[in-house]
């Protein structure tokens, strides 16, 4: 789990600004049932920063605040203000939003894959491999997924769609070289070693992240 001490050492931070950051994020974990080691999973962080953020001993950087602001559903104003009285009420919904962008993000990949496929099958009857088009919407589509958990932080989404992306490529390189080309599938195959090594990469990087 990274503990980040770069980012998150800010000495010259006003004081206030440390308080008030650190009773607000004690309010609002403790208002979703979250014990320190639980949201710093969440945001990618070691429990031992939250637990420096908490003791109000640093102040973490602004993108970490806005990320930090966004999972509890509140703006970077309010997380380093004055704590207030009021109830604060989680925002249970912010993770279906995620979801559904990232649904209607994928959906617009393979709607894009649908209308190339039907012209080129309309404007060019003869070309057999229009259906390679749906092929190469797998890599687009976790491409576009990997930008979204890159951003919200989430280190076990990277692998399994990082892993999805490197096979993806592979099979549609795969494809098109037999059906394009074409070329003897009976060599080929050894492409699909390739992706032995690079999936040993992404899970030794994942983890060397994750816990450096």
């Amino acid at each position: 789990m990274k503990e980040k001490n770069v980012k998150t050492q800010n000495v010259s931070a006003p004081t206030d600004i440390k308080d008030n950051f650190a009773q607000n994020l004690i309010r609002y974990r403790k208002a979703l049932n979250l014990t320190q080691a639980e949201l710093a999973e969440k945001l990618n962080y070691s429990d031992k920063a939250v637990s420096k953020w908490e003791r109000a001993e640093s102040l973490p950087d602004i993108y970490t605040i806005k990320q930090i602001a966004d999972f509890f559903g509140i703006n970077v104003d309010t997380i380093i203000s004055e704590p207030k009285k009021d109830r604060f009420k989680p925002n249970y919904n912010l993770g279906k939003k995620r979801t559904i962008i990232c649904l209607a993000s994928a959906a617009i990949v393979w709607l894009v894959a649908i209308a190339f496929f039907a012209f080129i099958h309309i404007i060019f009857p003869s070309i057999e491999q229009t259906w390679l088009s749906f092929i190469y919407a797998i890599p687009v589509t976790a491409i576009v997924l990997l930008v979204f958990t890159s951003v919200w932080g989430k280190s076990l989404g990277n692998l399994i769609i990082l892993s999805i992306l490197i096979w993806s490529i592979i099979l549609a390189v795969y494809l098109t070289l037999i059906y394009v080309l074409p070329a003897p599938s009976d060599i080929l195959w050894e492409i699909f070693l390739i992706g032995i090594p690079a999936e040993g990469v992404i899970v030794f990087w994942t983890l060397y992240t994750k816990y450096k």
